[in-house]
């Protein structure tokens, strides 16, 4: 493969950063963080692993990645979260690809783990990632949470997992969980929809209690243990409260200012 740039955007991460740098650092004809602010070690460590540090201010996270992926020189990218690590595996799948390859990005299974433990059932594994991929056909969408990458061109898939640490404390995912489901309820405020009790009901508490049902019971959840019942019942906790919080916003809005 010709010149391949790992990207990164980061704010405060020096608790996983290092070890996702170092795990990259073999494939990387160089390595681009962009951050957004930290007030942590984190541009230290960045630099430290040999990355080249670029300070944007926030414009959230996939205006973020795209601006990362516009200061990458390679051909190739290869877009990281800061608690992601690249698996021995998947090293030798991405060193292993032809000079030209057949695809135009390559989807990586992503071995999500909750609270020390690998989670591989509840629906969680093989979570599908496109992550690697030619910089000219490869952007990340705009959404103000879960972003994904839009190819124009061929995807293929790579052996190997992408190591993803979410959560070591449930303190940490208390803080991602205000940031994320504020994010969730503006967007949803955005779409115009109305909450009617009829439809609140529904995704506060039927949808969320099925998903619940259906990761933990249907999808096996419960071989992940204790991790995999948090797993199954934050993620349900995560869609209810974002929808509470959308009726919030809906109200404020509706009575205009006070």
């Amino acid at each position: 493969m010709k010149k391949l740039s790992v990207v990164m955007i980061t704010l405060n991460a020096e608790r996983t950063l290092k070890r996702s740098l170092v795990s990259a650092q073999s494939l990387a004809g160089e390595i681009v963080v962009v951050d957004s602010g930290s007030s942590d070690r984190t541009r230290e460590i960045a630099t430290g692993c040999g990355a080249r540090v670029i300070e944007h201010p926030w414009q959230g996270y996939g205006a973020q990645k795209n601006f990362a992926i516009g200061q990458a020189s390679g051909e190739w990218v290869l877009s990281l979260d800061a608690d992601e690590l690249v698996s021995e595996r998947l090293a030798r799948s991405i060193a292993a690809l032809p000079e030209e390859p057949s695809c135009d990005g390559y989807r990586l299974p992503r071995l999500n783990h909750y609270f020390g433990r690998p989670l591989r059932h509840g629906g969680q594994y093989p979570d599908f990632q496109l992550r690697l991929f030619r910089k000219s056909r490869g952007r990340f969408d705009t959404r103000p949470v879960h972003e994904s990458l839009r190819l124009e061109g061929k995807p293929g898939r790579l052996e190997g997992d992408l190591l993803h640490y979410t959560y070591d404390t449930i303190e940490e995912y208390l803080q991602k969980f205000l940031v994320y489901t504020e994010l969730e309820a503006t967007r949803l405020l955005e779409t115009g929809e109305r909450p009617t009790v009829l439809r609140a009901g529904r995704k506060i508490i039927c949808a969320p209690a099925l998903k619940f049902t259906r990761r933990y019971l249907f999808k096996l959840g419960l071989l992940d243990g204790v991790p995999g019942l948090i797993a199954a019942a934050f993620g349900s906790f995560t869609m209810s409260v974002s929808y509470a919080r959308f009726w919030e916003k809906y109200r404020a809005r509706a009575a205009g200012p006070q």
